[in-house]
């Protein structure tokens, strides 16, 4: 494993879609969400997080090309994430959805709008106003 540091913007991006998805009931059992960062690196949630609870802190990094860990503690089902954005073209974002379906998309809101069946900002306003998105942003310095 390398010193790898998480990078807060996506790590942030990530928490805000899956709480979203959580708050609606729309990932499976277990379901996380997983994305392409960069080229090469797939984050995901780690094996502690829970998708309703999950923060910017709560990543784990692997590589696209084998799977193995950078950082973080990954969920066991780890790769059949990375397999699944491995395989299907254009692939950036995969998640387990409510019927245990991996649905694959190409970005967190084309994602976070098929699933949800309403634009990001509807779908992330419900999610804020009902609570669901405090602690998903990383603390201001200070």
């Amino acid at each position: 494993m390398s010193g790898l540091l998480i990078r807060e913007g996506p790590a942030t991006e990530l928490t805000v879609a899956t709480r979203i998805l959580a708050h609606f009931g729309l990932l499976g059992a277990g379901g996380r969400v997983a994305m392409v960062v960069g080229s090469d690196v797939v984050y995901v949630s780690a094996r502690e997080a829970t998708p309703a609870a999950m923060t910017p802190y709560d990543v784990a990094a692997l590589l696209v090309a084998d799977g193995s860990t950078l950082a973080g503690t990954p969920p066991e089902d780890a790769a059949r994430y990375v397999d699944a954005l491995r395989a299907t073209r254009g692939a950036r974002v995969a998640a387990v959805a409510r019927d245990g379906s991996l649905v694959t998309t190409p970005d967190l809101a084309t994602l976070v709008e098929g699933l949800a069946r309403m634009p990001w900002a509807d779908a992330e306003g419900a999610a804020r106003g009902a609570g669901a998105l405090v602690g998903a942003y990383p603390l201001p310095e200070g």
